[in-house]
């Protein structure tokens, strides 16, 4: 039976389609399948990227009833989120640094430092306006996911870097081919890309969309052939049901429960969402140098209707790799002096950071 539920997580394999299909003179779609068998297998780089809320609008009656959501609104309003790191794979670490920035009467800026290995993580601890955390700030905290794991009774997940490669590979082999070229996918000129960096000069640039023309068939697509497919990929593979966390009775339910959808109920479900939701823009546009995706933006702008109310809100995330397959000089340093989770609980408890 297909619900709203159900078409939430549609909505979500949306949006991660929209990221992994981001893009070489060859044809646009067979330019996608290269470029991400090919970025996949990346051994070291570094990358950027940044979140921007374009735009958020909420109804003057909401609005006027409400002062304290348009106090938020106007945090939110240019609100940014900007990261940059390192990568490396053998032996896997990677390291990145999130910068926060919220703007209005309450603005202010967080800088949060992050590492990972294949076992471990460290987490430095922000200064945080109005929430003073002396002995505590500048601090890291070392958490060993494995121990985790174990603490909360999980299966320890499997982070072998070249199961997730080929992981994402067979999915996207298995998305793409469902996708057609003439529909989905344009070329686009460096001058049609605002924001794109002046140094990249990449050899071809391709764009995805979903537009309000072709949502229903992309739904449709999903729900009756990418989805059924991806499932069964799953089944088969017992390496790629550890990456994610899932046992082969979870997929089963999930292949049942695709099996009895009713095509005029999914219909119905989609003239609902269709009268309650606009898209604007929903696509994401990568550049490709020596076949390698090293520029990619994912924009989204749509508008929510209730009750004869109209919301909009409208978001860019842009990234870029750089440095690839070169050696990578890491800005920063492994703690010696890191707290664990244990002892970061027991400071909480006991009031002595």
């Amino acid at each position: 039976m297909f619900n709203k539920s159900n078409m939430k997580w549609l909505m979500m394999l949306m949006a991660a389609l929209m990221v992994l299909a981001g893009c070489s003179s060859e044809p646009p779609k067979e330019a996608v399948q290269t470029a991400l068998s090919k970025t996949m297998d990346l051994q070291s780089y570094t990358f950027t990227a940044a979140l921007d809320l374009d735009e958020i609008n909420l109804p003057e009656e909401l609005l006027n009833a409400d002062p304290q959501a348009g106090a938020i609104l106007n945090m939110l309003k240019d609100a940014t989120l900007s990261v940059t790191g390192a990568y490396e794979a053998d032996p896997m670490r990677m390291e990145m640094t999130a910068d926060i920035a919220l703007q209005g009467d309450m603005s202010f800026n967080l800088s949060i430092p992050m590492i990972m290995t294949e076992d471990k993580m460290w987490v430095k601890v922000p200064s945080i306006p109005m929430l003073p955390l002396e002995g505590l700030s500048g601090k890291f905290v070392e958490i060993d996911m494995k121990q985790l794991a174990e603490q909360e009774g999980m299966e320890i997940p499997n982070l072998d870097m070249d199961t997730q490669r080929k992981m994402v590979q067979d999915m996207m082999t298995v998305i793409l081919k469902h996708f057609d070229e003439e529909t989905y996918y344009s070329e686009l000129k460096a001058e049609e890309v605002p924001g794109l960096p002046s140094e990249l000069k990449p050899d071809q640039i391709v764009k995805f969309a979903v537009t309000e023309d072709n949502f229903e068939q992309t739904v449709k697509t999903i729900v009756e052939k990418v989805a059924p497919e991806l499932i069964d990929l799953l089944i088969e593979n017992d390496q790629y049901r550890q990456t994610l966390q899932l046992t082969p009775e979870d997929l089963e339910q999930a292949k049942q429960e695709l099996a009895g959808n009713d095509s005029a109920e999914l219909q119905q479900q989609l003239d609902e969402l269709k009268e309650e939701m606009k898209i604007n823009e929903l696509s994401l546009t990568g550049a490709i140098k020596d076949d390698y995706l090293v520029y990619q933006e994912l924009k989204g702008n749509v508008d929510i209707i209730q009750e004869g109310q109209t919301a909009n809100i409208g978001m860019s995330l842009k990234s870029q790799y750089s440095n690839i397959n070169e050696p990578v000089e890491f800005q920063i340093e492994i703690p010696t002096d890191a707290i664990s989770l244990d002892e970061l609980e027991s400071m909480f408890n006991s009031g002595s950071f």
